[in-house]
């Protein structure tokens, strides 16, 4: 069924559709087939973003601010989470998270302040640092890290992780899952995570790189949101098929794929009929946006800072 949105407000720097629920995306976004957007100026700053706050207001609104190439942040009733946000290897083709923004969440600043997890989808150079990520580990002794276990093998090389490892311990969840495993569910503070490895794009190429896809729900004023983190996932549709069922048992507010899954059938597929998602919004996009995206119609981010709110339907 094809979904038809209404613009609703035509500000020259906000624009606000009806999808099921209310979204607002501040700065541009991609036109999208169904998406008729009002094109205006830019906007990245820091304060544009949700504020942590105990009022129900900003209780009942979810946020997911981009951060650069997979990094985002999503903040749901009053629950502040990262994926992905350290790294440093731009590949001479990506994003990396601007100076400004890496600073605030180094030292706490708001928007990018009172983090409760960080979620690591694999250990390569342009999605994790593994200094970066012990120091901020550290430093802020109530936030918890979920990474695949070969991340946590990268921090554990370095001279001051045997020092910190017994007060990070409790605070670490390493995820070992070989292909083919079975997700895993668990809670942290409320927050419920679903975690897969699905395999990283190219396969059988680079079968050895733990990919974990995270499925995490938040809460929401008196309901909750859930969003998928897809790292670097290949798109082929026999890596998601036979979790259909767990698919199916969680239905998801807003996907994060790798932007390739916009450029193929199978990729279209997944997005669209199997991982149960009501929108995708693509990420890992070059700093020259491939033509066949432009082309595609579908939405992603692409300016680091740029926000995009959701609130309950």
């Amino acid at each position: 069924m094809r979904i038809s949105i209404k613009t609703l407000v035509t500000s020259p720097i906000t624009k606000v559709f009806v999808l099921g629920t209310l979204l607002s995306f501040q700065s541009h976004f991609t036109r999208a087939h169904d998406l008729h957007l009002v094109e205006g100026a830019s906007s990245s700053k820091p304060s544009n973003a949700v504020q942590r706050s105990n009022s129900n207001a900003n209780d009942a609104l979810a946020s997911a601010t981009y951060l650069a190439n997979e990094g985002i942040m999503v903040e749901s009733g009053g629950v502040k989470i990262l994926f992905d946000p350290f790294f440093h290897n731009d590949y001479g083709s990506y994003q990396l998270v601007p100076e400004k923004i890496l600073s605030a969440i180094k030292q706490n600043e708001a928007p990018y302040h009172d983090i409760d997890i960080v979620f690591i989808s694999h250990a390569h150079g342009d999605h994790f640092a593994a200094q970066d990520m012990l120091d901020y580990l550290v430093t802020f002794d109530s936030v918890s890290l979920v990474a695949p276990q070969q991340a946590i093998d990268e921090m554990a090389k370095l001279a001051n992780f045997e020092k910190a490892k017994l007060s990070l311990s409790a605070r670490i969840r390493a995820i070992s899952l070989a292909y083919r495993d079975a997700p895993i569910s668990f809670n942290i503070d409320n927050v419920n995570i679903d975690a897969v490895r699905i395999p990283h794009a190219g396969w059988p190429g680079r079968a050895d790189v733990s990919n974990i896809v995270y499925r995490v729900t938040l809460p929401l004023a008196e309901a909750s949101s859930t969003y998928i983190h897809m790292g670097d996932a290949d798109p082929n549709d026999s890596h998601f098929r036979p979790l259909a069922e767990f698919w199916q048992q969680q239905k998801t507010d807003l996907a994060f794929p790798p932007y390739w899954f916009f450029l193929s059938h199978e990729g279209n597929y997944v997005l669209d009929y199997r991982i149960n998602t009501q929108r995708s919004v693509g990420v890992h996009v070059p700093i020259k946006i491939p033509q066949t995206l432009l082309n595609s119609g579908k939405a992603y981010f692409s300016t680091p800072g740029e926000v995009l709110k959701v609130s309950p339907p």
